[in-house]
């Protein structure tokens, strides 16, 4: 993974489409019609629907879609080899949004390439584009000059990666996101079923996050697991009301203590 700092080719205000209104089109429309180095155009999505908080012209024709020096197209996994055929018609960058598919997925088309933001998005709720990273990566070296003076335009933070890397990014967010956050559920869940607001466990949440700041996450792992603190782990698991909570608790335990066994 390059940090790109130089080397940049500056171009005339960028043309930018849209593709899709789900949460990532929602936001990258937001951010876009924001960016005096962007001309937004257009959002394409099936319904028509307008996008909230973003003054974007709307089509939910494919045949309408305007000309444009990038087509940004943010569905989901399944949709985009069906995508690239529809699309062969356009003669501007086409790039997609995902994590975990390949640029290929677009190569019959003459220029493509991705633009991913490395972020969990909901509509409604409110991102600073500036500190989202955004990994691009381009058939061409023009390609992926365009893409990163976009990708520079409404981020701080740019990267250049290739495909494999960039699935083992996903692979890699959805440990540190999806599965983490899965964590906060059932520590929520546990809470609850004893009377307790889960609001008390937020500051510990957020100093655990502050310490990756200064140091690795392997570092800081602290509990009984890495303890191997026995009795505290019965106790727990004894607390535990729900089963599917206890097989989680003994293979996170497990996993832990096999990680740290060499130290244990």
């Amino acid at each position: 993974m390059q940090f790109h700092k130089s080397n940049v080719y500056f171009y005339p205000m960028i043309k930018v489409v849209v593709l899709g209104a789900g949460n990532v089109g929602t936001h990258l429309c937001r951010s876009l019609e924001a960016n005096p180095e962007v001309l937004l155009l257009q959002n394409y999505n099936r319904k028509g629907e307008s996008i909230s908080d973003c003054n974007v012209e709307v089509t939910y024709n494919l045949a309408n879609i305007a000309a444009a020096d990038v087509y940004i197209v943010t569905y989901n996994d399944n949709a985009l080899v069906e995508a690239s055929e529809q699309l062969a018609r356009l003669r501007g960058l086409v790039v997609h949004t995902s994590g975990a598919t390949s640029i290929n997925v677009f190569s019959t088309l003459k220029n493509y390439g991705v633009f991913y933001p490395v972020q969990s998005f909901k509509k409604e709720l409110a991102v600073n584009f500036l500190e989202v990273p955004i990994a691009i990566e381009a058939n061409t070296d023009s390609n992926k000059n365009i893409l990163l003076n976009l990708a520079k335009s409404i981020s701080n933070l740019t990267y250049q990666i290739n495909s494999k890397q960039r699935s083992a990014l996903h692979v890699s967010a959805v440990f540190a996101n999806n599965f983490s956050n899965f964590m906060y559920t059932q520590s929520q869940n546990i809470c609850k079923d004893y009377g307790i607001d889960f609001d008390i466990l937020k500051p510990l949440i957020k100093e655990t996050i502050n310490k990756l700041d200064v140091s690795d996450p392997e570092n800081i792992q602290t509990g009984p697991a890495i303890r191997k603190d026995s009795k505290t782990i019965e106790r727990h698991k004894i607390l535990l009301k729900k089963e599917a909570q206890k097989e989680l608790y003994n293979t996170l335990t497990q996993a832990i203590q096999k990680y740290y066994e060499k130290e244990l």
